[in-house]
């Protein structure tokens, strides 16, 4: 019981803490727009920056509308990674919440890039993808540490993990008819204030962390909205870095969560051969990205969780 109430105490504390002061615990992190881009080196120390550029050089702004050629996609990813640590990232893309093949360096073909950094470096990646014509949003996302497997109780850790470093772009400026996405229906709706924007649970009254779990076993993760208006999310599941069905076949869950409420759902870990990270990721604003909206332009990650064989 005392060691119940201690877990519940340290969540408790974790919630309040992240809440009220809204900072990442293992850096700054920034998104290199082109109106903080000169701040950059002011802030460099303890700081990861991230960003597109163009073919030229020049930043595209988080949110803004990329214009491909001939249905080909060319940018830069830039990196500058600011801290005293070496450092493994994985790259990933999402065209219409959906992972995709792209190139780097124009040459060898990748549904997920996994790079080292020194301290205090940067790094540009030139990337390159084929879209199609009619896509309507491009997303990419860098993981923190992708091979790292955290097993033990360390919301530090937790905390850095679970966080995606998104660069979403609208790539057609003719909105998608959102009224037209087909969204899933909650198994539950809560209101007790509990409102994170991504959290998997084995109780759906608890938010109570999972970081370890046997293959095929039911959780519920629970999508929340603190806003004062209704918020859309487009959700998707990570197995290893790539995209995984959620429940039954559906590789993305849409729904609108009202003010002060959270939906629930209840899905099975997939099935696995070894050791396995797992993450469940929501997109807000799914095809109305904008460089005003700032929350449109982000991606709220679940804690990591460590899947395990049953043999």
């Amino acid at each position: 019981m005392v060691g119940t109430i201690f877990i519940i105490l340290i969540f408790s504390s974790y919630f309040f803490y992240k809440l009220t002061f809204n900072i990442d615990n293992s850096s700054n992190v920034i998104a290199t727009n082109s109106e903080n881009k000169n701040n950059v080196s002011r802030q460099a120390a303890n700081t990861i920056a991230y960003g597109l550029k163009n073919t030229k050089g020049e930043h595209i702004d988080n949110g803004s509308n990329i214009i491909p050629h001939n249905n080909i996609i060319s940018v830069n990813v830039s990196i500058d990674h600011n801290l005293d640590e070496n450092r493994e990232y994985g790259l990933i893309v999402l065209e219409d919440f959906k992972q995709v093949p792209f190139k780097i360096e124009n040459k060898q073909e990748f549904t997920k890039y996994f790079f080292n950094m020194s301290p205090n470096t940067s790094k540009y990646i030139k990337v390159t993808l084929p879209v199609n014509s009619n896509a309507r949003e491009v997303i990419f996302l860098l993981i923190k540490k992708p091979n790292y497997k955290l097993k033990e109780l360390d919301i530090n850790r937790a905390v850095i993990l679970e966080e995606v470093l998104s660069m979403r772009y609208s790539i057609n400026q003719a909105a998608k008819d959102t009224d037209n996405v087909k969204e899933k229906e909650p198994d539950s709706i809560i209101t007790d204030g509990l409102n994170e924007n991504m959290f998997v649970t084995k109780h759906k009254e608890k938010l109570q962390a999972v970081f370890v779990e046997k293959e095929g076993n039911e959780l519920t993760f629970s999508v929340g909205n603190d806003t004062e208006l209704p918020m859309r999310y487009a959700i998707v599941a990570l197995r290893d870095w790539e995209q995984n069905t959620i429940i039954k076949d559906q590789d993305v869950i849409y729904t609108t969560v009202p003010s002060g409420v959270r939906h629930i759902f209840n899905f099975n870990l997939p099935n696995v051969d070894n050791d396995t990270n797992f993450q469940l990721i929501a997109l807000p604003f799914p095809y109305e990205v904008s460089k005003e909206n700032y929350i449109s332009q982000q991606a709220f990650g679940s804690f990591r969780i460590v899947i395990q064989n049953k043999d």
